[in-house]
């Protein structure tokens, strides 16, 4: 099995930040243009100035660009759920190995941590029915329940609740309706239905946000077209800084540290 993940036409930036992570090891300008055969010169200088751009906007650098040379500031298992996102940006997100519902976790943890408050996880416990979730949201957040869901439905686009709540058992908190999309189509997907959210409690669309999570870095050139069909979004970027802000909780580490290493034991 080769030390270095092959290169791919499109995933440039993915491909370096995986190989830094996965090794641990320096990556030297001639070193990247042995391994991405027939990329000139010029163009490497490019991916060396998008990663040195992008060390100013991660509040830890994940490395460091200096004199024609990265140095990676962590290993992949020191940010497991960060090396998660980008093999799923890398990859895809069609491998059924459970990857997409610990992305739905990370996304979470995040977000709790951006808002200073808790958050609730559709989906997880298994088998609890989306009904059955809305009505613990009711007790949750003081919100009075309203229309019952379908009986298909199982989240109805929504992934994880964020709220931070004022504490005094009252309703008109603030509420974050997060869809988590770890695909590469994330784009694709399709809004929350707010006129299904706004009737299943009798919470005012005034305290709403609308939010996605993607494993994309998305670029600026794009960012306003996302952000205005998905509302908040929390890029790898974003997840990067705010889940970091604080300890991982111990079970998920674990359980990223080990679909991790089963994806670089069985090769990338």
């Amino acid at each position: 099995m080769s030390q270095y993940i092959s290169f791919k036409v499109g995933k440039e930036i993915e491909w370096l930040e995986l190989n830094l992570l996965k090794n641990n090891q320096p990556l030297s300008k001639s070193k990247i243009s042995d391994l991405a055969v027939g990329v000139d010169e010029q163009t490497i200088d490019g991916w060396l100035t998008t990663l040195e751009w992008r060390t100013f906007l991660y509040n830890k650098p994940i490395y460091e660009v200096k004199g024609n040379k990265i140095t990676p500031n962590f290993s992949w298992d020191q940010i497991p759920e960060y090396f998660l996102c980008l093999y799923y940006s890398f990859n895809g997100a069609n491998d059924n190995s459970g990857g997409t519902g610990l992305f739905e976790k990370i996304s979470a943890q995040a977000l709790k941590n951006f808002l200073n408050g808790e958050v609730f996880t559709f989906g997880f416990p298994a088998g609890k029915g989306f009904n059955e979730n809305l009505d613990e949201i009711e007790k949750l957040c003081y919100e009075t329940r309203n229309m019952q869901a379908d009986s298909s439905y199982k989240d109805d686009g929504v992934d994880v609740l964020g709220y931070k709540s004022f504490q005094d058992k009252r309703s008109s908190n603030l509420y974050v309706l997060q869809q988590c999309a770890a695909g590469k189509h994330w784009a694709k997907k399709r809004a929350i239905n707010m006129n299904n959210w706004t009737n299943y409690l009798v919470w005012f669309p005034e305290n709403i946000i609308q939010s996605i999570s993607t494993v994309e870095f998305v670029q600026q050139k794009t960012w306003n077209k996302r952000t205005s069909s998905f509302g908040m979004l929390f890029d790898r970027l974003r997840i990067y800084n705010f889940l970091y802000e604080k300890n991982v909780e111990p079970s998920l580490r674990s359980e990223v540290s080990k679909w991790c290493n089963d994806k670089i034991t069985q090769g990338i």
